[in-house]
């Protein structure tokens, strides 16, 4: 057998409960429920933490968040420290596919690809292709400064009108039908058409992260009215209900999430089904998982203080619980895997599977999330917050396994709690400490010297990105 390909395929923020798999009550994944039956399906599997920079690094680097650091949207993670580094060295070409602005522009994630296709916010704003436009232009500039150069450029004009045009194109910074994962799909497909060796790639679909705009084919009856409680929501939505209390319309929401997993799923199924075709699926080690999940107003168990909303803050199970399924070349070793498992493995599993071994994401001994979020609450929240100090970080916990089931274990300030996750739908409290197991696990990690820093600034278009994405900056 030739070098088997690598192909990751993340379905941002797409939760474990809200999956057919994990005995969730609508049918939102009918494609992975199906593929189950060819793929290893862990039933306990851990995302690293709740947020997109921290979860990729991990996945990227092997390395838990408390050891890489990497933790804000704009951190710098060492890319000869990734997983596709190693790939690229052993002579395969390396893809990244997606609309997620923190793994390809905000963040250096995207460093170690030899290919990166997305965003694709910014080809079309441009009204006279013979004159300035913003996008000419590097950086951050006010708009006097632009105004300046319309004036010396020779067409001040046009010039001026494509400043116009580009603003009014940019209202809505991200559009979910333009960057739905099948558009992704399609890029994937040409690209890995292309190759003449044995290619390793990422694909990130964005479909089920807010804003929970499903395309029309799959919205379900009442979306219309569910969305304009959605649009009533000012971004990021966390930050809104957590001032005006109105915690119902995340409940209310949720079934737009649903939708969009839905609209998720069918991306997967269309690009199963085209490897399929085209002979490849069998000569590639195929991984389908999540970053992390969303909180729709669901109460911690470690704080019962606090209240999850989307991916803000918190360590709860809807946040890190999430959906793995892996499908070896030859789609051999299938069936459900109740191991607890992190996605910490996946560069363990690539490197077995590339010297002709088998290595699973179940963990020796423990697994570990958790999240620096939120690291300024008291300026980061608004003054209609009450009490913003309940949603500081960090969140920690630690995930252990014996005959009787999963045990979590977390802490955040001065709370603690030990919680008994039976599977994805049921999860309870056992007792109100931890039991000194936090601190003493993440005590034992050693540290890695894999961050390289932060960027200075983003550019006004990658903070507009964000904005409408729903995170608090």
């Amino acid at each position: 057998m030739t070098a088997p390909n690598v192909l990751l395929v993340i379905l941002d923020s797409v939760r474990a409960r809200n999956t057919g798999l994990h005995g969730y009550g609508d049918r939102t994944t009918p494609f992975l429920d199906s593929f189950a039956g060819e793929a290893e399906w862990y039933r306990q599997a851990r995302a690293p933490s709740i947020h997109s920079v921290a979860s990729h690094a991990s996945l990227f680097s092997g390395l838990h968040v408390d050891q890489h650091g990497v933790t804000k949207h704009e951190s710098q993670l060492d890319p000869d420290a990734t997983v596709w580094s190693d790939l690229s060295e052993r002579g395969y070409e390396t893809g990244l596919f997606t609309p997620n602005v923190v793994v390809t522009e905000s963040s250096n994630l995207a460093e170690p690809f030899d290919t990166v296709d997305g965003p694709r916010r910014d080809p079309k704003h441009r009204y006279f292709e013979d004159a300035l436009s913003p996008t000419d232009v590097e950086g951050h500039q006010t708009n006097v400064e632009y105004l300046r150069r319309c004036v010396a450029s020779g067409k001040p004009l046009r010039s001026a009108f494509n400043g116009l045009y580009f603003i009014s194109s940019n209202k809505d910074a991200y559009d979910p039908e333009q960057e739905a994962g099948t558009e992704y799909v399609e890029s994937f497909l040409q690209w890995s058409d292309e190759r003449d060796g044995p290619w390793a790639a990422c694909l990130n679909f964005m479909d089920a992260h807010f804003p929970y705009e499903p395309v029309r084919e799959f919205r379900s009856a009442g979306t219309e009215e569910l969305l304009d409680v959605h649009d009533s929501l000012s971004s990021p939505i966390s930050k809104d209900v957590a001032a005006s209390g109105e915690w119902w319309k995340l409940r209310a929401i949720e079934a737009l999430y649903d939708d969009c997993i839905r609209q998720a799923d069918d991306a997967v199924a269309t690009l199963v089904d085209a490897l399929r075709e085209r002979g490849v699926l069998d000569d590639t080690l195929l991984v389908v998982t999540s970053d992390h999940g969303d909180g729709f107003g669901e109460w911690s168990r470690v704080d019962p203080r606090v209240r999850a909303a989307y991916h803000s803050w918190s360590v709860h199970e809807v946040l890190t619980h999430v959906p793995l399924l892996v499908r070896r070349p030859g789609g051999e070793d299938g069936g459900a895997n109740d191991s607890l498992a992190s996605l910490t493995r996946f560069p363990a599993v690539v490197e077995a599977t590339l010297d002709g071994e088998t290595e699973s994401f179940a963990v020796d001994d423990r697994a570990f999330a958790s999240t620096h979020r939120l690291e300024r609450p008291t300026v980061m929240l608004p003054d209609a917050c009450e009490d913003p100090e309940r949603y500081a970080g960090p969140w920690r916990a630690v995930y252990e396994q014996d005959d009787d089931g999963v045990y979590k274990y977390g802490t955040h300030d001065s709370a603690s709690a030990t919680i008994r996750v039976r599977d994805a739908q049921v999860s309870y409290r056992v007792a109100d400490d931890d039991g000194g197991v936090v601190a003493q696990s993440y005590g034992e990690l050693e540290g890695a010297d894999v961050s390289d820093g932060e960027s200075d600034s983003l550019e006004d278009s990658v903070e507009d990105q964000l904005e409408s994405l729903g995170y608090i900056r």
